[in-house]
């Protein structure tokens, strides 16, 4: 059975509203997501962080995907994914952790050490 080549006319090219994840954090999650820093820890420099990066960067794409689902793709966004990201991220355990509360000073936490797998076993 031939493969099925799709055809450069049926791909349907969506502009971002955001350039990349930088853009979309400096100027719609921070002016957006407000919370107490009492409460709530955050890093300026949050991409210093691998996990954070990576994190923010599935929001970004999660939210230039469902700000095109309707009525109610944006709800969906908030609640199944900007809501438990953020809590994630700048909860007392999350990944800033290391990071004082008034944000003086900062330890980008090592990673956790692993042993390699037995050969074969995945």
């Amino acid at each position: 059975m031939d493969a099925i080549e799709p055809d450069d006319d049926d791909i349907e090219v969506v502009e971002t509203t955001y350039a990349n994840v930088a853009e979309f954090v400096e100027q719609f999650l921070l002016p957006t997501y407000r919370r107490n820093p009492a409460k709530h820890r955050w890093d300026p420099r949050w991409w210093e962080y691998q996990e954070v990066a990576m994190r923010l960067e599935a929001l970004w794409r999660s939210f230039e995907y469902l700000r095109l689902e309707g009525p109610t793709g944006m709800a969906v966004f908030f609640r199944d994914y900007l809501d438990p990201t953020m809590r994630e991220l700048t909860s007392e355990n999350g990944p800033f952790w290391r990071l004082d509360k008034l944000g003086n000073e900062r330890t980008v936490p090592d990673a956790w050490p692993s042993v390699s797998p037995p050969a074969g076993m995945f």
